[in-house]
């Protein structure tokens, strides 16, 4: 199982169409918002139509019906999805980690920072795609996750 996991995309039609030619085998598209419609245009021209898209909102967002945040079940691994900006996450990520503590959540996914980083403590993980738009550390991408079974498999990937 592929799962793209992409942020603060920012509208940069560029950008969206490299990640259209890098995501197109992926089970799952995941949009941590700062331009959640960017998920639209990526879903509507992977011509894989098997593909699951889903996003949040994030604080350049301003629809209704997109929420700020979302539990998914992937393959038997529960994953919180939020942009960050209401945990805090550029100054740290103890609120965020609490709160996917408290749901159960051992794959914490979040943006908002536009700073590449994936850690792992205790079998759990905590990821940030950064921007492939707008990077503040130089890393231009997203990530990809593997899951097979229990394994999970979190990786880089260049624009």
């Amino acid at each position: 199982m592929l799962v793209a996991i992409i942020s603060d995309t920012h509208r940069d039609y560029e950008v969206l169409n490299k990640i259209i030619h890098k995501v197109k085998t992926c089970d799952y598209i995941l949009h941590l918002g700062d331009n959640i419609e960017d998920l639209k245009y990526i879903e509507d021209r992977t011509n894989n139509k098997k593909i699951i898209c889903m996003g949040v909102k994030g604080n350049c967002d301003y629809s209704n019906i997109v929420p700020s945040e979302r539990i998914v079940d992937i393959a038997g691994h529960k994953i919180f999805m939020t942009h960050g900006h209401n945990y805090g996450v550029k100054i740290d990520t103890w609120n965020i980690r609490r709160r996917a503590f408290e749901l159960n959540c051992k794959i914490c996914l979040y943006g908002h920072t536009h700073v590449f980083g994936i850690s792992e403590k205790n079998g759990g993980y905590l990821i940030n795609p950064g921007s492939p738009s707008i990077s503040r550390d130089g890393k231009r991408g997203f990530v990809i996750m593997e899951i097979r079974g229990e394994d999970v498999r979190p990786y880089f990937v260049d624009i």
